[in-house]
């Protein structure tokens, strides 16, 4: 029988894209999935995009001052009694983190709806941690999580998202469109849709060091594009953003941040890469998704605080050098990566 399944992301692309994943397998088997988010964050518009139901609820964030906080607080009161009128009629309610995730799923628990919560980083946020034993069942990504969440009925099966890069194949077409030689070692570079201020001057001084032996692809997000342009040569192509996993499949090296939805496209993949987690994000989660790879020799792991044209440079020049040691790292990765992540999570659900 078809369901109708509420889902609840928002915020960042983290929890946004793992749910559009699953959703868009849950509508192929023909349920009906509605997204609940915030009216000014990105999902507004990303979601509907991708052609889903969209219900924008006025929540502000839970950061500030003690006024921001209390209207915060109201705000989360308010949203939790239109949920209620919201959700009749539905049969199961996933939150994928983020502060909109609350009032969601407190609402079906409320009217006695199956509720889920899925959790992509290795460090819980606190918003699922609020959530934990007040739902049906939890779905983490990282073996981690099995610590830090005390509800009896936990499951790690993954990220949705190491389903979609796992399905994806080597395209040499991208390198070409970008003028690129594929028969070359390429490293490619991003640091998320908006990028990051702090990397992109290292980035561009480590530009300077470059002699064309090798060539990179730099995906430098909104904030970046005009400092960062001018630096293009032969070797070195500067875009604005790029299809990751894609991107991925046609280089040989990643530099990049430790979001969750990264992490999940580098283990499904197996890409080596030195990831650089961002030291601005909630509890410095992204440190910890990063650790969980290089602790099994599934990736390097570069702090912020440490880095360096130089040393920058000597760790990009080394792995690409070592063919034998990128490949001790692709293959480590994929141990931790599942595949079939979605299919999974469905079955799970019965779904």
């Amino acid at each position: 029988m078809n369901k109708k399944i509420i889902m609840a992301a928002g915020g960042s692309g983290g929890h946004i894209y793992p749910a559009l994943a699953l959703a868009k397998a849950m509508q192929e088997k023909g349920n009906e999935v509605i997204f609940i988010g915030s009216l000014d964050r990105m999902e507004k518009d990303v979601i509907p995009t991708s052609g889903f139901p969209f219900i924008g609820l006025d929540i502000k964030t839970t950061r500030g001052s003690i006024i921001q906080k209390f209207k915060s607080l109201l705000s989360l009161f308010n949203a939790y009694f239109k949920c209620l009128k919201l959700l009749k009629g539905a049969d199961l309610v996933i939150g994928y983190g983020n502060y909109i995730s609350v009032p969601v799923i407190l609402a079906g628990k409320k009217l006695k709806i199956k509720t889920v919560i899925h959790e992509q980083n290795s460090y819980v946020g606190r918003a699922n941690l609020f959530l934990d034993q007040k739902v049906d069942l939890v779905i983490g990504s990282y073996e981690e999580n099995l610590k830090q969440f005390k509800n009896p009925n936990i499951v790690i099966l993954g990220n949705p998202q190491s389903s979609l890069a796992a399905s994806s194949t080597k395209d040499e077409d991208l390198l070409k469109e970008l003028g690129l030689n594929p028969e070359l070692k390429t490293v490619l570079i991003f640091f998320g849709s908006l990028g990051s201020e702090s990397v992109n001057k290292v980035v561009l001084d480590y530009f300077k060091l470059t002699d064309g032996k090798y060539q990179i692809i730099y995906a430098t997000g909104t904030r970046n594009y005009e400092e960062a342009k001018d630096y293009q040569n032969e070797w070195i192509k500067i875009v604005e953003r790029i299809d990751g996993i894609r991107a991925m499949q046609d280089s040989t090296l990643l530099l990049s941040r430790a979001g969750a939805t990264t992490i999940a496209e580098i283990t499904a993949i197996g890409m080596p890469s030195i990831l650089i987690p961002s030291p601005y994000v909630p509890n410095n989660h992204q440190y910890y998704n990063a650790k969980a790879l290089s602790d099994k020799d599934a990736a390097i792991l570069l702090e912020e605080k440490d880095l360096d044209k130089d040393k920058l440079k000597s760790l990009i020049e080394n792995l690409l050098d070592d063919d034998k040691r990128r490949e001790e790292i692709s293959l480590n990765a994929r141990k931790l990566g599942n595949p079939n992540v979605i299919e999974d999570i469905l079955d799970r659900l019965d779904v």
